[in-house]
């Protein structure tokens, strides 16, 4: 049986298809090769500890204990995607190969181990993930991802070991580590999932006048790696941020398949680096595996926020790659000057780069998001209902998103058509959630921490520019998206007449009018600038 088909029949036996349903079995019945495989996964999770198994096998792995053609005992690891078994083989098979001996000993025959990814990602349906490596573990070597269970080798040996397969990794697999959202598995399930969401693409994303230039800074680091590094992509959440980074990721395997792209989230890179610096294997392994990448991408850098030995690994890391010339992305949910408290060595490296915002979408671009999910789905939604949701869900993608599924459940389970009646009554839900009334305590909330303005300031009766500038910004922003009267604005903000909050909004048409700058929380702001970000705070919540 070639590997191929080894591989597909394991899958469809984890997953039970192909068998009649089965009866309830008593202890006494259960099958030892289960049994086996079982005790083999409990003493491989209390082998790398619980935190370490759920973070990167979760329940979507599987193990299969059987006799081989010749009789010998064969091992077989389902775990990951194409695209991130091979790293998870090579930083887990000395712990695995442990707890196999630990439970089947090492009598009786020889034993086998071999790696297959849990899945078939979109990766290796693009013929873009190389075959596995050659592996050499115990007492002899092995290929096509096979681990034979023996004698440990000496230290010295074990160096030779891994100097040879350093040198002999293709260079399109050099230490690839899971990646967020690329053809990663579905957890929780502890069965593979037919239904694992393969890596987006430049092609599936929608432009707009909100994210035209982060999408053209994005394809230009996928094209030519290296020339605006590091490339920071930010925005509020649900905008868009994590698709360009897996294009990103997506493009340069496309254009170059023996590359490597390395596309981990900071709470991934954080969680790594600390085992790395406790544990048996020590940090050399985790500076190659991530400084021999040509592409690495980090998202939610604003995680590292308070890391500081994170921090000044990441700082050594940025600089190893840019020497090489290598290409380094980042993902934040705030600009570059919000992220002060990442230190000033490492704001610096990021100012130095290129910074994209994406701005939550306008209505054409929530429409052609729609009309793009839907196609995706093979939903067929009238132009009215397309219009119906763009203009009703405006906070973020997610939003439209879990519109669209609600009304293919919806057209599914009534075995209707989607209209706009139907999508009136389906998402009248979403519809309240989304349009939820803001208040003026919202509003000197979203100021106060988008502006960095001291909270309570602005219903003081101080009149310093300083104070001042914010609270007409507050008024007239009051004004745009509250129904409160125009006294009731005044009674909040300190107290003042409603003629006030007329000439606070007349003030700040005239700034928007001259494109003025101001100066806030000492630091000066283009007033639409200012305006932006004071409504991104509020569409976050």
């Amino acid at each position: 049986m070639d590997a191929e088909n080894h591989s597909n029949s394991l899958r469809g036996r984890a997953s039970g298809r192909g068998r009649a349903p089965r009866k309830e079995r008593t202890a006494s019945a259960v099958d030892p090769r289960e049994a086996a495989a079982v005790a083999i996964r409990a003493a491989f999770r209390s082998r790398i500890g619980e935190d370490r198994h759920d973070v990167w096998f979760g329940e979507s792995f599987q193990v299969v204990a059987e006799r081989d053609g010749d009789g010998a005992r064969l091992v077989t690891v389902l775990a990951g995607s194409a695209f991130t078994h091979d790293w998870l083989q090579r930083t887990f098979r000395d712990d695995f190969v442990a707890a196999v001996e630990h439970v089947l000993g090492r009598s009786g025959g020889s034993t086998r181990v071999v790696w297959n990814p849990l899945v078939a990602g979109a990766d290796a349906a693009d013929g873009n993930v190389p075959p596995p490596e050659s592996q050499v573990a115990g007492s002899g070597a092995a290929t096509d991802g096979e681990a034979p269970v023996g004698p440990r080798p000496s230290a010295a040996d074990t160096n030779r070991v891994h100097s040879k397969r350093a040198l002999s990794v293709p260079r399109g697999q050099a230490a690839t580590a899971p990646a967020t959202g690329v053809g990663d598995s579905g957890q929780g399930s502890g069965r593979p999932s037919a239904s694992v969401r393969p890596s987006l693409t430049f092609e599936q994303y929608v432009v707009g006048l909100g994210n035209r230039m982060a999408n053209a800074a994005a394809a230009l680091a996928a094209e030519q790696p290296g020339a605006m590094s590091p490339l920071v992509i930010h925005g509020p959440s649900g905008v868009g941020k994590t698709h360009l980074l897996e294009g990103i990721c997506r493009r340069m395997r496309e254009r170059n398949p023996r590359s490597s792209a390395v596309m981990l989230s900071a709470e991934q890179f954080t969680t790594t680096f600390l085992e790395s610096l406790h544990g048996r294997r020590g940090l050399p392994g985790f500076r190659r595996s991530l400084r021999a990448a040509d592409l690495l991408v980090i998202d939610d850098i604003q995680f590292l926020i308070g890391k500081k030995a994170t921090i000044s690994e990441l700082l050594h890391t940025i600089e190893a790659l840019q020497r090489a010339g290598k290409q380094v992305v980042f993902g934040s949910d705030r600009d570059v000057e919000s992220l002060s408290e990442l230190g000033a060595d490492l704001q610096a490296r990021l100012r130095g780069g290129m910074c994209a915002r994406i701005l939550p979408p306008d209505e054409a671009t929530r429409a052609g998001i729609v009309e793009s999910l839907a196609a995706r789905r093979g939903l067929s939604i009238p132009a009215e209902v397309v219009a119906f949701v763009a203009a009703r869900m405006t906070r973020n993608t997610r939003e439209l998103a879990g519109a669209v599924n609600r009304l293919e459940a919806t057209s599914h389970m009534l075995g209707i058509p989607v209209t706009l009646d139907m999508a009136e009554e389906c998402l009248a839900e979403l519809v309240r959630s989304s349009s939820r009334a803001v208040r003026l305590a919202d509003i000197e909330r979203a100021v106060c921490s988008a502006l960095g303005v001291d909270p309570g300031s602005l219903q003081s009766s101080c009149r310093v520019r300083r104070v001042n500038q914010p609270r007409m910004l507050a008024m007239f922003l009051a004004r745009k998206h509250t129904p409160a009267a125009l006294s009731e604005i005044g009674a909040y903000f300190g107290r003042r007449s409603h003629s006030t909050v007329i000439s606070a909004q007349r003030t700040v048409d005239g700034w928007i009018a001259s494109g003025s700058r101001l100066t806030l929380a000492d630091a000066e702001w283009g007033v639409e600038e200012a305006i932006r970000r004071v409504e991104e705070s509020l569409r976050a919540g």
